[in-house]
């Protein structure tokens, strides 16, 4: 193939593009042999992710269409959609978690074209636990076997989530593991600066109940009694940030917490250049939803920042137990404050761990290998669909 001549792919994803979803980003920017078209029903969020050619059934705040946008949810049936499709010579279908395939996959079946669908963590455990019967998976229940058998590959974040979904029934030759990058040009080590007198312990996350805040906080407070100075940042929103806030009045930890809600990536970026520590205490909830490769972990490690997780998902493969941060079992406070106090009363460990860390990212997740890798895969599924 010829550089003046590239391959296109369409790419699916229901709200293009939630703050959360750096990651996709990311990913449609660095695509060398691939041009990319973004099929989405609701586009937002556009002035924080530019430069994408976007399809859209509605664009929020200002181009709204109920109507359009509901019959689209319900039959992901859409005459601009397949226009587009039928006029634009694509050579493939990728949607972005298993719910959004089931709306790619009547677009590959009408145009011929093989679809693979990545998955993310909640797509996979949705089919695990008693939500699935919650009314709005219903459309997810009754179609996830049809997509199992006619998508042509899965891509799994996790090993975890490959594991997971070869449990659900899907064959072991449609699945590969296919880790996420990040952009390493945009994440730098250097000398941490506090906005404050006090060094950072960041934590980035929706309040849900995976995401393991109140493990995090009762670290903290223990970091407290141990005479350690610091703010700790919780940068998200969520339904269990009230509970949240309560604990840290319990803990009488007020004075070294702030509550930052949802903020758009360029403030992430500024959080983690003032970051000691970055922690995921991440847990599986109740409802077996659980974390796949956590980014924030991903870019605090690019930053230099020796990061807390657990033994939980993904996190495993992204920090190196002793040698880049530190991991933890699940739900375990007391280990994680053990560590953290360690890091904060440790500057020389904190920058050798943030040495370490930086350079494991460029062996493994440099977003330009990860999406180089992702067109090989295109290449090699487009192959075997042609025949």
């Amino acid at each position: 193939m010829s550089q003046n001549h590239k391959r296109r792919v369409g790419l699916f994803r229901n709200v293009f593009l939630h703050y959360s979803e750096t990651f996709i980003h990311d990913e449609l920017r660095h695509h060398q042999r691939y041009d990319a078209t973004v099929f989405t029903r609701q586009w937002k969020n556009d002035e924080q992710f530019p430069g994408h050619d976007v399809q859209y059934v509605e664009k929020l705040p200002n181009e709204r269409h109920p109507l359009a946008s509901a019959w689209y949810g319900l039959t992901g049936r859409s005459k601009r959609f397949l226009q587009t499709i039928r006029n634009g010579n694509f050579d493939i279908l990728h949607a972005h978690f298993g719910h959004n395939g089931l709306y790619a996959l009547p677009y590959a079946k009408a145009m011929n074209l093989p679809l693979v669908v990545s998955l993310h963590g909640r797509d996979v455990t949705i089919l695990l636990g008693n939500d699935r019967f919650h009314p709005g998976y219903w459309k997810y229940l009754l179609g996830y076997r049809r997509l199992i058998k006619e998508a042509d590959l899965f891509l799994a974040a996790s090993t975890e989530l490959k594991s997971l979904m070869e449990q659900i029934g899907c064959p072991p030759e449609k699945l590969v593991v296919n880790t996420l990058g990040i952009d390493l040009n945009m994440f730098h080590p250097h000398q941490r600066q506090s906005t404050s007198d006090k060094p950072v312990i960041l934590m980035v996350g929706r309040f849900v109940e995976k995401k393991g805040h109140v493990y995090g906080i009762r670290a903290a407070a223990m970091a407290r009694d141990a005479g350690c100075q610091f703010e700790l940042v919780l940068a998200g929103d969520g339904q269990l940030r009230a509970s949240c806030e309560q604990l840290v009045e319990e803990l009488r930890l007020k004075d070294h917490v702030r509550f930052t809600g949802a903020l758009p990536h360029s403030e992430i970026k500024s959080l983690m250049s003032q970051a000691f520590v970055v922690m995921a205490p991440s847990v599986v909830a109740k409802n077996l939803d659980r974390e796949s490769g956590i980014i924030v972990l991903k870019e605090a490690a690019a930053s230099g920042v020796p990061g807390i997780g657990t033994q939980h998902g993904g996190i495993p493969d992204i920090i190196d137990h002793g040698k880049t941060g530190f991991l933890v079992p699940e739900r375990d406070a007391a280990s994680i404050g053990k560590h953290l106090i360690a890091l904060l009363n440790n500057q020389s460990l904190r920058e050798e761990m943030g040495v370490a860390a930086r350079q494991k990212m460029e062996r493994e997740y440099n977003i330009v290998e990860r999406v180089q890798q992702l067109e090989n895969i295109y290449d090699d599924v487009i192959a075997r669909f042609r025949g």
